[in-house]
């Protein structure tokens, strides 16, 4: 393609705005609240406490059976805020998840800043700390006090949960309230809000039913009994609620002459106990054979249960216990769908396990074919692990691998293969090269060596679950992607992945991509550019964007090796413009495209455009690695170059430093080998009085960097990053000199002043 004619489909093609849509499937389920049950004690006091308070976060934890839902739900009738509901699961351990899920359920109250959706929206994972600075932002700008409840928060343990909803704790503005509600709330954060008299806090002792609370939930639910009898069953449950709610279901079907003899604790023993004797003992055995059977759903309804049970009629079967209040909870206004009580659904599994052990994997088989059946992988994935059955459930993972990956949803990925364990996906061929090519991407070599090695003693015989056409192709792409054995092995792999992967395949984009990088460091820069040009068009057309932004940057960094600034001009405009659509913003191929971009505003003489480009790629350097090593360094030594037309010395050293770097643990690079000879030779020639300032961050410190605008202290980002308190001391007094500030604060709104941090 020509100068004239590139420059002309640049001019033509203007950056489009991709349609702003979460890139994930929303559970409705986690967005509904639950419905206030018919016969409930009212919480007047504790609902007028949170309707007055003037605090910006409301903290109410207790153990399971407290009425903590209850209580939000209560608060949501009764409150003239509108109210953005999430029930939070263990799949919110992903930030695309449950930040998606936050800002779908706030946009549905008041819509909500379409950048916040862009953000969420990038491929292969989000930087959490861009996103919660888009969505702070669009919290603190709303027009109408509201509520947002994070229900169940304790579901999740990763500690980025918490960090972020702490993160967003300081954006409520007046008027406003987060309530978190769990088991437990982690401390972290709340002892400075508890400080600032921006807590308020409602736990066991505001929770628990005092007599008269008893006996009106005792009448609610249909049982005769006296004001002393009800006092007695308060202290003999403690005042805890579930316990005096599964008294009531036991004296509904039989007056006692005594009240029960067991003392209720909150201890899953006497629960067990106590459900068993008074609850399912009352039961026909084939309600409670149903129960116990079903148990081991997280979400139910008619068909699935049907399925688990191998008969039909499930769903009237729903119907009825919900109608005999056995701690059903509705998950939607059509109640199609269901989940029990999680205390409840404890105490059926563990009588499950205690009477029917042996049928306990052929149900979660029964489970998976279901979801399988309906489409439901996720699900189906969960079940056939719990059944025992490896090889299915790797096979699911691996179905799903391609689309999570490209919805932004590595973190997913990571969690089912920690579930699965590393015997189970060092055995499986498919799966270490899944777990290689994750972690190469998303900056991690260390992982991605390990995994690629682990393959590599596996048969890779058999199918390809990943979408790809054979296994040998994908460990082939995982070889070039990382360069192993240098640049002619890299050359060799690439070659063989375009060869397997057709036309029709949604790896060929890529496949063409590596072939091109290893033939342009073979420095055959014509054979390079063709297979660019092949790999824009295919990736274009079949959604591999990210290998179309990176064909299009290398065509445009050919050219400007080349002399012909209007081609390269336009296919950096190219490049740049799929970025944009794509949402490829942090993604690891688009450092080329920053790099071609930044030259391209250097040769025009728009220095802060070049600027601007370099603060963009700086922020994509820590997860530029030795784990892709041909995009790493030649992003590196492209941007060297732009720093040193901008008189910037000390930058491009530091960029050569992280070259070297890279180069000790893959020195066979081709010509960019000698690439980054000759120019630290150029550079070294160089004199500058140039004091180093922020160009001259390290990969460790930009990593550092983001963690400042939290409130975690050096040694709780330590431990997020893996280092010393010591080592985050010293790198964080290394970024206040390269900024030329003292304090923390400081050098955050530097960082955001120069674009390295969201504003």
């Amino acid at each position: 393609m020509g100068g004239g004619t590139v420059r002309q489909v640049a001019r033509k093609r203007p950056p489009r705005r991709a349609a702003v849509v979460p890139r994930f499937e929303v559970t409705e389920a986690k967005l509904f609240r639950p419905p206030i049950r018919p016969g409930i004690v009212r919480r007047n006091e504790l609902v007028e406490r949170l309707r007055a308070s003037t605090a910006s976060v409301a903290a109410i934890t207790a153990p399971a059976g407290y009425g903590k839902t209850t209580l939000l739900a209560e608060w949501a009738d009764r409150d003239r805020r509108p109210f953005a509901w999430v029930s939070v699961d263990e799949a919110d351990g992903d930030p695309v998840v449950f930040l998606g899920h936050v800002a779908v359920a706030l946009d549905r109250i008041e819509k909500i800043e379409p950048g916040v959706f862009e953000a969420i929206a990038s491929p292969t994972g989000i930087a959490p700390q861009r996103v919660l600075s888009r969505l702070g932002s669009a919290l603190s700008a709303r027009t109408r006090p509201f509520v947002l409840v994070l229900d169940d928060l304790d579901r999740v343990p990763e500690p980025l949960v918490m960090d972020a909803v702490m993160t967003l704790a300081g954006y409520v503005p007046q008027g406003s309230v987060l309530a978190l509600s769990g088991r437990a709330v982690a401390n972290t954060g709340l002892a400075r809000l508890r400080a600032d008299g921006r807590l308020i806090e409602v736990g066991i002792d505001d929770l628990a039913l005092g007599p008269p609370q008893a006996h009106r939930l005792l009448r609610g639910a249909g049982v005769k009994a006296t004001k002393a009898e009800a006092a007695e069953l308060a202290d003999a449950t403690e005042g805890w609620p579930v316990g005096l709610y599964l008294a009531a279901l036991s004296l509904q079907e039989q007056r006692r002459s005594t009240m029960p003899p067991i003392r209720f604790t909150g201890d899953d023993r006497f629960v067990v106990d106590y459900v068993r004797s008074e609850v399912l003992g009352r039961l026909s055995r084939d309600r409670q054979r149903f129960l116990t059977r079903t148990s081991i759903l997280d979400r139910l309804n008619g068909s699935v249960c049907d399925a688990v049970m191998e008969r039909s009629g499930s769903a009237r079967t729903l119907e009825s216990i919900e109608r005999q209040n056995l701690l059903l909870v509705p998950l939607d206004r059509q109640r199609e769908w269901y989940r029990y009580h999680n205390l409840f659904r404890d105490v059926l599994r563990a009588e499950l396990a205690r009477r029917e052990p042996e049928t306990i994997p052929d149900l979660h088989r029964r489970a998976a074919d279901r979801f399988e059946e309906a489409g439901l992988l996720e699900e189906a994935f969960v079940h056939a692990h719990a059944s025992g059955d490896e090889e299915r459930a790797a096979e699911l993972l691996q179905r799903m691998a391609l689309a999570y990956y490209r919805n932004g949803r590595s973190a997913t990925l990571r969690r089912w293969l920690d579930l699965l364990g590393e015997d189970v996906v060092a055995r499986n061929g498919g799966l270490a090269l899944m777990a290689a090519w994750i972690a190469a991407l998303n900056g991690d070599p260390v992982a991605a060596d390990r995994w690629a090695s682990a393959a590599d003693h596996v048969p890779l015989t058999g199918p390809s679950f990943l979408g790809s056409a054979s296994l040998r192709s994908v460990a082939a792409m995982v070889h070039a992607t990382m360069s192993r054995g240098g640049a002619e092995a890299m050359y060799q792999a690439a070659q063989l992945a375009v060869r397997e992967e057709r036309a029709t395949s949604p790896f060929r984009a890529s496949a063409l991509a590596y072939f091109g990088l290893a033939t342009l460091i073979r420095g055959d820069d014509e054979a390079a550019d063709a297979l660019f040009a092949e790999a824009s068009e295919i990736g274009e057309r079949t959604g591999g964007m990210n290998a179309a932004s990176l064909a299009f940057a290398e065509r445009s960094l050919i050219a400007t090796s080349r002399g012909d600034r209007a081609t390269a001009d336009g296919y950096a405009q190219l490049a740049r413009a799929v970025v944009l659509e794509a949402h490829l913003d942090e993604h690891i191929t688009t450092g080329p495209v920053y790099a071609a971009s930044a030259r391209a505003a250097l040769r025009a003489g728009d220095h802060d455009r070049a600027r601007a480009e370099l603060s963009a790629a700086q922020r994509l350097r820590p997860i530029l690695t030795w784990g892709f090593p041909t995009i790493s360094v030649q992003t590196r030594l492209e941007l060297a170059r732009v720093h040193v037309g901008l008189s910037d010395v000390p930058g491009a050293r530091t960029l050569l430093a992280e070259v070297d770097e890279i180069l000790t643990h893959r020195p066979d690079l081709g010509t960019l080998t000698t690439q980054a000879v000759e120019l630290r030779t150029h550079v070294g020639s160089v004199r500058t009085g140039r004091s180093p300032g922020p160009t001259t961050l390290t990969a460790a410190e930009l990593r550092l960097l983001t963690y400042l605008p939290t409130h975690l202290s050096f040694r709780e980002i330590g431990a997020r990053l893996f280092v010393s308190p010591n080592t985050v001391k010293t790198q964080a007094i290394s970024i206040y000199r390269k900024l030329g500030v003292s304090a923390r604060s400081d050098a955050v709104q530097a960082a955001r002043d120069l674009r390295l941090l969201e504003s």
